[in-house]
């Protein structure tokens, strides 16, 4: 049950993230690659320094995968992470409207992030999107309720069996357990209804301050990414 449901939402981010791209035009494909190369003028484009963003999580950056426009930046806590992606687009804001069609269809609401880029806003599991010109920047924030879930269990597994410590860890557990959508799915007993309803709760916004840190850290990083933009 708990491999589906995990399944489902990894497939989720990654439909999310598809249909918020729009196809590269034949013969435009080599325009693009050389857009978006990180030759010395050009690198800024996809690449924020692991000291930048060490400086919004506010931990440190321990390592840094992936291609000059496509980032993941890890740190050495698990699920303390972000992705900064940058597509130079034909059309930015079909990308766009496809990016908000794919946030409807998981069950999300776009929600409108101002001032920010040309045009920004929130889709499903809190991707953050922004269009800045013909480039589309695409923020995955760190899932801080699967932090503070992480580091709940530690404290129970940690703690002497029965004791005090042990109760009180167990309680700090269910009651961060309470704000994450995986429990709608497992109170099914269909392992695939269960999966659907988890897709669908998690494409909602939760309200949690949990999310709030986490929208907040995406803000941060794609304000930066625009800035380093526009001084290109």
């Amino acid at each position: 049950m708990m491999k589906l449901l995990s399944c489902s939402l990894g497939v989720m981010a990654m439909c999310l993230l598809a249909c918020g791209k729009t196809p590269t035009p034949p013969g435009n494909s080599t325009k693009m690659a050389q857009q978006v190369s990180p030759s010395p003028q050009n690198r800024g484009r996809g690449v924020l320094t692991r000291e930048e963003v060490t400086a919004i999580l506010g931990t440190p950056v321990t390592s840094m995968e992936g291609a000059a426009t496509d980032m993941q930046y890890k740190t050495d806590t698990m699920s303390l992470e972000t992705s900064v992606g940058i597509e130079v687009q034909e059309d930015s804001n079909q990308a766009m409207a496809g990016a908000r069609k794919a946030t409807s269809m998981l069950g999300g609401t776009p929600e409108e992030v101002p001032h920010l880029g040309d045009e920004a806003f929130f889709g499903a599991m809190s991707v953050l999107y922004v269009r800045k010109g013909d480039n589309i920047i695409t923020i995955t924030p760190p899932n801080f309720q699967q932090i503070a879930a992480m580091a709940a269990y530690n404290k129970v597994a940690d703690a002497p069996l029965g004791s005090e410590a042990q109760l009180k860890a167990l309680h700090d557990f269910e009651r961060v357990e309470k704000n994450d959508p995986l429990k709608v799915g497992l109170s099914s007993p269909d392992a695939t209804q269960g999966a659907l309803a988890t897709v669908a709760t998690a494409g909602r916004k939760q309200g949690t301050p949990d999310e709030e840190h986490g929208r907040a850290i995406a803000v941060a990083l794609a304000a930066k990414v625009v800035s380093k933009l526009e001084s290109l």
